[in-house]
């Protein structure tokens, strides 16, 4: 049997052909493979307790950011371990809270809140205080948790 040029053609083009094919296949079952998200859940309560300094117990604090002005606070549940990141341990006090909250307020453009560190599940891992309002929550093995720390807030008066 003879093959011509427009032949020699078409069996070229279906191996670029196949693997078009194949790459979506690859990437959906790669999708599948990482572990699910947790998230923030605004929460009004939380807000108010870091509003009034109010330390929440059994829970490890940690700042993002600066020691004097964090981007963000959080308070992880004892029975939960933060793996490292960019977050600080701090010795959460009151009065140390009531500082840094004024901070937040009078210098990042949005307005802190607080909201509720859920895991895929929707168990709740501690809690969370920043101008930023969102995150990447993952939950591990053994109990540890990986929440990835805030981009710096817009200050305020600079566009």
């Amino acid at each position: 049997m003879h093959q011509t040029k427009s032949d020699v053609r078409r069996k070229k083009a279906w191996p670029g052909l196949h693997n078009l094919l194949i790459i979506p296949v690859v990437l959906a079952f790669a999708g599948c493979a990482t572990t699910p998200s947790g998230r923030l859940e605004n929460s009004p309560d939380v807000t108010r307790a870091f509003q009034n300094s109010e330390i929440l117990p059994n829970h490890q604090y940690y700042i993002s950011g600066f020691q004097t002005l964090p981007y963000a606070i959080i308070a992880i549940d004892q029975q939960y371990q933060l793996r490292p990141s960019r977050w600080t341990p701090i010795d959460m006090n009151s009065n140390v809270m009531n500082v840094l909250i004024y901070r937040m307020d009078q210098v990042y453009s949005l307005n802190p809140r607080g909201a509720w560190i859920l895991d895929s599940e929707g168990n709740r891992l501690g809690a969370w205080y920043s101008s930023q309002y969102q995150t990447t929550v993952r939950r591990q093995k053994d109990n540890g948790i990986v929440i990835v720390s805030p981009e710096p807030p817009d200050l305020r008066g600079v566009p």
